[in-house]
């Protein structure tokens, strides 16, 4: 080999294109490592990734028997998308895309608003050497073939420098905890793994641990809390799922007005508040807060759950109320039913009438479809001719990213420093859902359905991150106190019932895992036999909630601090504070949370991936 490829060297002029366009990209790559922060190892990965490359342009060299020119240009414009496209995704999500994303490119079209609103002028510049490349070779052109001794060592070079970034990245994957992460591998490292554990569908739990579970999780005498049992029995159960509510909107004042009176007014009257409630969601955002609230179980953080589960059986809370209690179920959504899969999947949930954007009056459009307002006014001819109690869900829309509305629809007079940035935005569409909730409850009162119903609201999701350093410093003069990753997933909980003369703040710290055993106490459903990883928050002993962070498999919070796993996935980088001092916590403190939160988030996927959950309850 060594022959061969020396002679390769010293008389084949076309080695040069390999290189050059190696190093170009290798150029490229460094630069995204920087914007991304990327710190921790950056030799070792920026070696890997360059192999990897070297690897692709010999390949694409070796199998272009003709045009071979043409084909690394191909491969360069092609790399120099992938750049593209990842900086506008790391650019909300700050990480890169995964493979199993594949499963939502028929949802682009719904958002694609969003996703111009995140494309930058600069992020073109990763085409300029392409377009450099275009007009040297017109002027200079090279035409030379590989021979059939210069294909083998091409085929052998191309072997090895797979086997070697395989070696490298596994080993890096290895120190860290079995975690894969753009952080810790890099760009094409990182998506050069992704590619082959989705392939290989590799597990996440064996089988002993999954019969550890279904013994400690079946059989469970402690979801039921006497004082709160069958409270809200046989009323109507009417859900609002919030789109991107975060909790601190709850009692906030900006210039002078309160941005959720009507929430506000909900919490201090016949409700219960959850104060310390996490959002607990993959990349399916919306459609995983449904699933985890309906089931009790994490969404998948490889696939989108709604696609790849839809021929699973499972005992969601819908279900156990059309079972037990004889409930009508109905959902609400002013988008399109075909979207996450939801006109498909929910009927794996038990529910009976799913009325979406095609079967509504499309009267007032805000946004990506119906406004929220509008979806509540005509729900109602649904819900009065129901002859039985009904459980109806809401998932609302109108706040939805890139929060953007008509002045008519804009009822917030903003301080200047917030007119036309994301956090007025944000704040002017909350305050639009806020008022229009207030609408709907007058409606129920107007139909005689309010005071025979329970009203549920939570938001589902994180509307604005940390990461962004204007949004960072706009929520964080909101706040009066830094915009961390405590107040970033926290959503609101808020359980109404009316003339309960309830009006109680609970201050256990759960997630969205725990809405169904809570929730089934509170209606009166029997969960014996029911598998599920939540608690009753009306008696759970201590405080604990799975952050169900992408890139830090493990965050968690309780009731005395935050733990955040490090992006590259060594434990000892990690980050963990006091949720109520601030100051950092020993991270040796948060072991036994951290391996807690793994073992959830394992054998949830685990159950998910072969169809356990009925079974296991037989």
């Amino acid at each position: 080999m060594g022959v061969y490829f020396k002679k390769y060297v010293e008389n084949c002029v076309h080695l040069k294109e390999v290189l050059l366009f190696s190093s170009l990209t290798l150029v490229k790559m460094v630069i995204f490592h920087y914007l991304m922060d990327l710190q921790s190892g950056i030799l070792l990965i920026t070696f890997n990734n360059f192999i990897l490359i070297l690897a692709i342009y010999f390949l694409v060299d070796l199998c272009s028997s003709k045009n071979r020119l043409r084909n690394l240009l191909i491969a360069h414009f092609l790399i120099s998308v992938l750049f593209f496209v990842e900086k506008i995704y790391f650019s909300h999500f700050f990480t890169l895309i995964p493979i199993h994303s594949v499963y939502q490119m028929g949802q682009l079209g719904g958002v694609s608003e969003s996703i111009m609103t995140l494309i930058r002028p600069v992020y073109f510049l990763f085409f300029m050497d392409f377009i450099a490349l275009i007009f040297y070779y017109k002027q200079n052109p090279v035409k030379v073939k590989l021979q059939k001794k210069q294909r083998l060592a091409f085929f052998l070079v191309v072997i090895s420098l797979i086997l070697v970034t395989s070696l490298v990245s596994s080993s890096i994957v290895r120190s860290s905890g079995g975690m894969h992460t753009p952080y810790n591998l890099g760009v094409m490292s990182y998506h050069f793994f992704d590619i082959y554990n989705f392939v290989a569908g590799n597990n996440t739990a064996d089988e002993q641990d999954v019969h550890e579970y279904i013994d400690e999780y079946i059989n469970r005498t402690d979801l039921v809390h006497k004082d709160t049992f069958g409270l809200a029995k046989d009323k109507n159960i009417i859900v609002l799922q919030m789109e991107s509510i975060h909790n601190f909107v709850i009692d906030l004042k900006v210039n002078g007005q309160y941005v959720t009176p009507v929430l506000n007014d909900l919490v201090l009257n016949d409700s219960f508040y959850f104060n310390n409630y996490f959002e607990q969601v993959s990349t399916g955002n919306t459609s995983d807060a449904e699933f985890i609230s309906n089931n009790s179980f994490y969404p998948s953080s490889n696939v989108q759950t709604y696609s790849r589960y839809e021929e699973n059986e499972f005992t969601a809370f819908p279900s156990l109320l059309k079972e037990q209690k004889g409930y009508s179920t109905f959902i609400f959504h002013g988008f399109e039913a075909e979207f996450w899969n939801r006109e498909n999947f929910y009927t794996t949930q038990g529910i009976d009438h799913f009325v979406s954007m095609e079967d509504l009056e499309q009267d007032e459009i805000i946004g990506m479809g119906i406004s929220d307002g509008s979806v509540f006014r005509q729900s109602m001819d649904y819900l009065v001719d129901t002859d039985k109690p009904f459980y109806a869900k809401y998932v609302t829309l109108t706040s939805h990213t890139p929060f953007r509305m008509e002045e008519d629809f804009k009822f917030l007079d903003l301080p200047e420093a917030y007119q036309d940035t994301l956090v007025g935005d944000y704040l002017q569409t909350v305050k639009y859902l806020d008022k229009m909730i207030g609408q709907f409850i007058e409606n129920l009162k107007k139909h005689n359905l309010y005071e025979d119903s329970i009203i549920i609201l939570y938001g589902d999701h994180k509307g604005l991150r940390v990461e962004e350093e204007e949004t960072n410093e706009l929520v964080s003069k909101l706040l009066g106190e830094p915009f961390k990753e405590g107040e970033m997933y926290k959503v609101p909980l808020i359980a109404h019932i009316p003339g309960s003369n309830v009006d109680e703040t609970i201050e256990t710290v759960g997630g969205m895992v725990d809405f169904y055993p809570t929730f089934a106490n509170l209606v009166g459903l029997d969960l014996d036999g029911v598998p599920m990883l939540g608690r009753n928050l009306f008696n759970a002993k201590e405080g604990f909630s799975v952050i169900k962070n992408p890139l830090g498999r493990g965050s968690f919070v309780d009731d005395e601090k935050i733990f955040l796993m490090s992006s590259d996935g060594v434990f000892e980088n990690s980050t963990a504070w006091d949720r109520v001092t601030r100051e950092p916590v020993s991270l040796d403190d948060c072991k036994e949370g951290y391996k807690r939160a793994l073992r959830h988030l394992k054998l949830s996927e685990y159950i998910l991936d072969n169809n356990l959950i009925t079974s296991s309850s037989n």
